[in-house]
């Protein structure tokens, strides 16, 4: 129990002591629970099971070569144009890019540097 009549340093320094020690308990206690609920995850994740397929049977696609495109492929690139544009699209051709990403670095770096343009 914290004397009153006592200096006012003293019980300001127990008051400190006891919140700050609360604090850290606490603390303590919510890292330990989000320790259990991650772990908790981990085990109750449900493992992946992929069915066993018969080795008579054969796979029925080949992935698409450069001259030859699955005709799944074109459909749906043909339906998701349609969709676009509103209007009938015939597929002639499909290129596929390597490496999207430097295009969309170039594209970012150029907004970056035409929004900072100094007026004359």
């Amino acid at each position: 129990m914290i004397d009153l009549t006592a200096d006012p340093l003293v019980v300001s320094l127990q008051i400190t002591i006891t919140g700050i020690t609360i604090v850290f308990i606490v603390l303590g206690i919510v890292a330990a629970m989000l320790g259990i609920l991650s772990a908790s995850q981990r085990w109750l994740r449900p493992q992946a099971v992929t069915p066993p397929t018969p080795a008579s049977e054969p796979i029925a696609r080949s992935p698409a070569t450069t001259d030859q495109l699955d005709p799944q492929l074109i459909a749906i690139l043909t339906a998701a144009a349609v969709a676009t544009l509103n209007q009938p699209v015939r597929v002639l051709r499909v290129r596929y890019y390597r490496q999207p990403s430097a295009m969309w670095t170039r594209f970012g770096r150029v907004s970056v540097m035409a929004s900072r343009q100094l007026r004359r």
